[in-house]
Order: structure tokens, then C-alpha cells, then sequence
């Protein structure tokens, strides 16, 4: 029998004892696994408090009277490039830009002279500066930038008594970077010449002006809704009148995964005007909500005329 076959008296206790003491520590690493797995998840899933895992030391991550388990090799991270998130823009704020030699056409409004002076004291006011507005604006065959310039008049002594300065001419749109005029030309282009709104951008863009076809189309709707007062009076004016002309054309409108028949109709009329009033609108049915629109405007009409004949 060779050395290594050999078995002493006392061999079969030693490997017992020493399999105890690798079970034993075995369940020690196992319980300060658990332990650790517990207070990870209350971190990650639990309620917390603004303490984060990165506010704490390495200390603080194991528990007294454990052994720490040994920290596995960190793997390498992969450089990713950073890139820039493109904030979207809100209320319709899109950038217009303009050549840097685009024409100015500068408008003072001033405060009458009775109004720069003091009503209580007779004191006449101080210019403490200018209220300065651009917009947008059109005459046929150019744009230009119109610039509308309000002196502001304060009291040289009396601070509270606020400061005083020229009203802003009425605008269809308040607030709009587009003067009136602007926006009448877009209309015009949209609905009397016909042309969507990415033509009347790229014809801009051969201006040198560059508007997006998003703020472009905000400005028509908010148009719209900002004209309906003129849509209701026109419509007045010819529900008054004795005769009224009505047309309709089918057209086809794309519903969902079908396609279904709209109808597109126009009602002319007016007492003396010339050329004669439109209203034009958009119904599901042919004629029938067209006519209940008519009979609801006729009935809410001041007037002794008789409409019977209509309907």
C-alpha cells in the first residue's frame, strides 16, 4: 500500500470537522447574501426617502458582524457619444427667419399732447423709454418688417402713478408676430388662389423668409376662429335677403379604412352687395343639414319677411 492510501485512525473525524466549518461559513455568506438582496430591493421597489445608494459609503452596505462578500470585476463601459434632445416647440413659437437687409418701415404712436401731462398736479410727464413691436407684414409685390414704436411718459415724482403710453393699433390676431396684412395675404393664397400651405412656405422661402408650415396653419385656424363674427353677420345679410342661392357638390371624404360622401355647398345672397355675400360649409347629408342651418338662422331673425317660400 503506498503512503498516500494510508488511512490514519484519526482522518475520518478531521474531514468531518472540516466539512462542518465550510458548511458553516457557507450558510454565514448565504444569509449576508439574502440580507443584502432584501435591502436592494426595498431600495430599488420600497418606500424611501431622498437618500439614494449613491449618497452612501461602502461602509454602510454591509452589515456588523458579517464578512463583506468580495466585490465582483467591474466590466468596462462603452463611451456612448452624448447627443441633444430637441425641445418641441409650444403655443406655435417657431422661429421665423429673415435676411439680415430685410426692409423696416418704422410707425410712431404717441400720446396726444393734452395726455403727457399730469391730470392732478399739471406736471408734464417724462419719456422713460419705448415700447417696441414688430410684425410681419405685406403690401402687394413686398413684406417688409413693421416696426411700431410707443414712447412711454411716466411722472418725474410719483412713481405709483404708473406709466402711460399709446394704445397698439386693433390686430385680428393680438399678440401674433403677423400684421394684418400678412395674414390676409396667406388667406388669400390659401382659399381664393387655391395653393396649400407648403407652397405659400416654399414661396416665402424665395423672399428670404423662412416660416414653418406648422405656424403657418396655426395662424389660419386661429384666423378663422378670430373671423366667425363676420362669417355670422354675412350669414345674416343673406338670410334677409329675398332671394338666396344654394349649391352643393359631393365630394369624397376619407373615413377611417372607408371611403364615404361628403357634400360641400355654398349659400349666395346679400341685399345690395356686389359682389354678392358666400358662405360656404361641409355637411354629412345631402341638403338636410343645410336646410335646418338655413330654417334655425331664419328663425332667429328680427324680420317681417316671409320666408315659407324657402323651405
Amino acid at each position: 500500500m503506498t503512503p498516500a492510501q494510508i488511512i490514519t485512525p484519526g482522518q475520518p473525524q478531521d474531514e468531518v470537522l472540516f466539512w462542518k466549518n465550510q458548511a458553516q461559513k457557507n450558510a454565514e455568506k448565504i444569509f449576508c447574501l439574502e440580507e443584502q438582496l432584501a435591502w436592494f430591493k426595498r431600495q430599488l421597489f420600497g418606500k424611501k426617502s431622498e437618500k439614494t445608494v449613491s449618497d452612501l459609503n461602502n461602509d454602510q452596505l454591509f452589515l456588523a458582524g458579517f464578512d463583506g462578500v468580495p466585490a465582483a470585476e467591474q466590466e468596462t463601459e462603452k463611451n456612448i457619444p452624448a447627443h441633444t434632445r430637441r425641445k418641441p416647440n409650444r403655443n406655435g413659437q417657431d422661429k421665423i427667419k429673415l435676411p439680415p437687409d430685410f426692409p423696416v418701415v418704422t410707425i410712431i404712436l404717441d400720446l396726444p399732447e393734452d395726455q403727457k401731462v399730469c391730470r392732478e398736479t399739471g406736471v408734464p410727464l417724462v419719456k422713460i423709454g419705448e415700447e417696441v413691436t414688430h410684425r410681419l407684414a405685406h403690401t402687394p409685390g413686398s413684406y417688409f418688417i413693421k416696426e411700431i414704436i410707443r414712447p412711454k411718459y411716466a411722472h418725474p415724482g410719483q412713481e405709483e402713478k404708473g406709466v402711460q403710453t399709446a394704445e397698439l393699433p386693433e390686430s385680428l390676431l393680438p399678440k401674433c408676430r403677423a400684421d394684418n396684412s400678412f395674414l390676409a395675404d396667406i388667406l388669400v393664397k390659401k382659399f381664393a388662389d387655391h395653393l396649400p400651405l407648403y407652397r405659400i412656405s416654399e414661396i416665402l422661402s424665395r423672399e428670404g423668409i423662412e416660416i414653418s408650415r406648422k405656424l403657418l396653419s396655426q395662424w389660419v385656424v386661429r384666423a378663422g376662429v378670430a373671423l366667425t363674427p363676420l362669417y355670422d353677420e354675412m350669414l345674416r345679410q343673406i338670410l334677409t335677403n329675398g332671394n338666396i342661392f344654394v349649391d352643393e357638390t359631393p365630394v369624397s371624404v376619407l373615413d377611417k379604412n372607408k371611403v364615404r360622401t361628403g357634400y360641400m355647398w355654398v349659400i349666395v345672397g346679400g341685399h345690395d352687395s356686389d359682389p354678392a355675400y358666400r358662405i360656404y360649409g361641409f355637411s354629412d347629408r345631402c341638403y338636410e343639414n343645410l336646410f335646418k342651418m338655413i330654417g334655425e338662422g331664419i328663425a332667429k331673425l328680427t324680420t317681417k319677411r316671409d320666408f315659407s317660400g324657402l323651405m
